[in-house]
């Protein structure tokens, strides 16, 4: 195919694609139920362990899966973690909510097919972003949970974009592909969370993260998660640098001074192996 062809057969796609955002016919993943009702604990302090067991235990699959990680390197003691009440008493409810929440949507997102390493590249982006937007929030006391919340989902029009164009052409070139995923991610992920009922500060997150001094009132939120971003980026790249990132200008915003910085990388090492355990 001539490079003539191939653009106007991307550009033909791209407008099928829109027209579909458009019309709000795109076919949106369902939110797992175990999922939806993970997310509404985690904003819900009178929750307990037994209930948030309880929600867990309901997909065997997940149960397992929440298992296989809390026994990883990064989570395990000193002993085999074999019941999920005995993971929370362990690790804390904010913990195993945070693990449940991310096994839960990985699988949902996650489909195989030609472009299955673009998608988990960027689900794995987003979870290192939310690793690193929830250390920032708790070195800045803001709210940990919902900045992981937000951290892991700024991106998730990217696997939703990739996957439906994947169906409509599966001979699409890598290169085409990531560059109509950066052009759509945005307003499917919008489209999505107002699908999935999130809370507005990951639509916040979502449409200003490229510009967090539009945020209004959500400023410090959508900075937390661009400055999580920035640093996953790094590390994606083995070039964390604290001088680089105090010029950051949402740390700026959040305060950050160069002690500050220094203590969150010395999280550097923990991420990296969460991330290997909830690979």
């Amino acid at each position: 195919m001539s490079q003539g062809q191939s653009e106007a057969a991307e550009n033909s796609l791209a407008a099928r694609f829109r027209a579909e955002l458009d019309r709000r016919s795109l076919d949106l993943p369902l939110l797992p139920t175990v999922a939806a009702e993970v997310l509404s604990s985690s904003l819900d302090d009178q929750s307990n362990a037994a209930r948030l067991a309880e929600l867990i235990q309901q997909d065997q699959g997940l149960a397992s899966h929440l298992l296989r990680v809390v026994n990883s390197p990064a989570f395990r003691g000193n002993s085999e973690i074999v019941a999920l009440q005995q993971a929370i008493a362990r690790l804390g409810m904010e913990r195993i909510r945070e693990i449940a929440l991310t096994v839960s949507l990985k699988g949902t997102m996650l489909q195989p097919g030609p472009f299955e390493n673009l998608v988990n590249a960027a689900w794995q982006h987003g979870l290192r972003t939310a690793l690193w937007s929830k250390e920032i929030a708790r070195t800045a006391i803001k709210n940990v949970e919902i900045a992981y919340l937000c951290g892991l989902l700024h991106n998730i029009g990217t696997p939703l974009v990739i996957n439906r164009l994947a169906q409509l052409d599966s001979e699409l070139s890598q290169s085409d592909m990531i560059e109509l995923s950066n052009l759509f991610t945005t307003p499917a992920g919008l489209l999505l969370v107002e699908e999935w009922r999130l809370p507005g500060s990951v639509d916040l997150t979502i449409r200003f993260l490229d510009d967090f001094s539009e945020a209004k009132n959500a400023k410090d939120s959508v900075a937390i998660v661009a400055a999580g971003r920035q640093i996953a980026d790094q590390q994606c790249q083995d070039q964390l640098n604290a001088d680089v990132i105090l010029q950051n200008p949402a740390l700026q915003h959040l305060n950050f001074y160069p002690d500050d910085v220094d203590k969150l990388l010395e999280k550097a090492p923990d991420i990296a192996l969460t991330m290997e355990s909830m690979a």
